[in-house]
């Protein structure tokens, strides 16, 4: 979803909340009824003083989706809503004055960034992920790692420059282009024929055999997509790991509602969740 420039109106806050709750409808374990009840508002909510809104990076959807619904759970009187979008999309959000409690970054800049602007609190890295690469089923492009890329007619598609999973793949091409050469980086780029809002509209394009690869997270390859692509793991000397910081905001409406969903993440439970969605530990 493109960022209007401005102040963010309620109609644009409504439909960037809407459209969190539709990405949400699919759990790490693929059952639409649990991540349903997390998008569901609970009985018994005291406005706004029971609702909690958490940004998050469209990566932690289905993750931050099942969270919920142990958050409403845990507290029946509050309300989880959650947004999930390309990271620098919502950090754009938030310095435009979108009102929200906790924010999820799937890299640091972004989060750094929000800590200059003095608008988080301080951060705390909760997770890291695994960026790979993702062709559909058939891989009608005949792509088997990351030279293959570089191929006349190879249709790549990446999310939109600023977004993390864009950011880590300029990285990983850069140390390609350093081991094999050939200007490597600049001739993968020049294939790029399509930027996507998102790290999951990316996924999208070439499950549905709209593109010949991109870039995701190994988490983006959930089970509502896993059987229309196939995965090609970056060689672990050329990837990069993908970390994962949470703050709350500074103009949280219910900033204690804000760390308690920040505890939930951090804890135990929280972190067993996380890795049951493909992501890993930071300890």
């Amino acid at each position: 979803m493109e960022v209007a420039r401005g102040k963010i109106s309620v109609t644009s806050l409504l439909l960037l909340l809407l459209i969190g709750s539709t990405f949400g409808l699919t759990g790490c374990g693929g059952s639409s009824e649990s991540s349903g009840r997390a998008s569901q508002s609970t009985n018994g909510g005291q406005g706004s003083s029971g609702t909690l809104t958490v940004l998050a990076a469209s990566s932690l959807t289905n993750a931050f989706g099942e969270l919920a619904t142990t958050f409403q759970e845990q507290n029946p009187d509050t309300e989880v809503r959650t947004s999930f979008g390309g990271s620098s999309e919502l950090l754009a959000q938030i310095e435009q004055g979108a009102p929200a409690d906790v924010f999820a970054s799937a890299d640091e800049d972004k989060m750094d960034t929000a800590v200059q602007d003095d608008l988080v609190n301080e951060p705390q890295t909760f997770v890291r992920n695994r960026p790979v690469i993702i062709v559909p089923k058939d891989n009608p492009a005949g792509i088997h790692g990351l030279q293959d890329l570089t191929k006349s007619g190879t249709k790549l598609v990446l999310a939109q420059d600023g977004v993390p999973i864009a950011e880590y793949a300029k990285k990983i091409l850069a140390n390609a282009d350093s081991e094999y050469g050939g200007n490597l980086e600049q001739q993968v780029m020049n294939n790029i024929v399509s930027r996507e809002a998102n790290v999951r509209a990316s996924a999208n394009r070439v499950s549905l055999g709209e593109a010949d690869a991109t870039f995701v997270y190994i988490t983006d390859v959930t089970l509502d997509i896993e059987d229309q692509v196939e995965v090609i793991e970056i060689p672990k000397d050329l990837n990069v790991t993908a970390t994962y910081p949470i703050a709350t905001l500074k103009e949280a409406s219910n900033s204690e509602l804000a760390q308690h969903w920040i505890d939930l993440v951090l804890s135990d439970e929280g972190q067993r969740l996380l890795e049951e969605c493909g992501f890993e530990r930071v300890s």
